[in-house]
């Protein structure tokens, strides 16, 4: 019997797949429209950083890389730091959910370079272009980021200020006298 179970947990296990957590924050944003709930998501990540790509249908809009002062991650000197927002809007029954997560990265790109070629040969010249050992790319893709830690307090105000913006606050009306 024992075998049994083991043997339904481990196919169910298998069938539901292992679920890692998405970095970032989650809202309910209530029963709104879903275009009026993009727009607004729109404009409140664009307070914050200038957007590279926004997507209705899949509901995702990308912000550019914006540059951060972080604290240095090493005793003398530290890599560039930059903030990267993606915000998801996606429907749930009646109901529209917003995530954000906003990334501190750090560059990392000296750290994946070879020293030297595998075969020096010492002569005292090289014997390799730079497009030999790097190919045609350019200064941003020899770039390589890695994600740090996420700015949880930004995520909140940026989900706040989505909130807010669809779900304004009663004006109260002048007593009458």
């Amino acid at each position: 019997m024992l075998r049994l179970t083991l043997i339904i947990s481990a196919g169910l296990a298998i069938i539901a797949g292992c679920s890692e957590p998405v970095p970032g924050r989650s809202r309910d944003l209530g029963a709104v429209n879903y275009d009026d709930a993009f727009a607004a998501a729109s404009k409140a990540v664009s307070q914050y950083f200038s957007i590279e790509s926004a997507d209705p249908a899949g509901g995702l809009i990308t912000s550019r890389p914006k540059p951060a002062d972080a604290p240095g991650e090493r005793l003398l000197g530290a890599s560039p730091a930059r903030k990267l927002a993606v915000v998801r809007i996606r429907r749930r029954g009646d109901r529209v959910i917003a995530h954000a997560s906003v990334a501190l990265q750090r560059q990392g790109s000296a750290v994946f370079r070879q020293s030297s070629p595998p075969a020096e040969n010492y002569e005292g010249l090289p014997y390799q272009t730079p497009a030999q050992l790097e190919g045609a790319t350019t200064a941003e893709q020899n770039q390589a980021w890695r994600t740090e830690r996420y700015d949880h307090p930004l995520e909140i105000t940026i989900l706040d200020d989505l909130y807010k913006s669809l779900h304004p606050p009663a004006e109260s009306e002048p007593a009458e006298q």
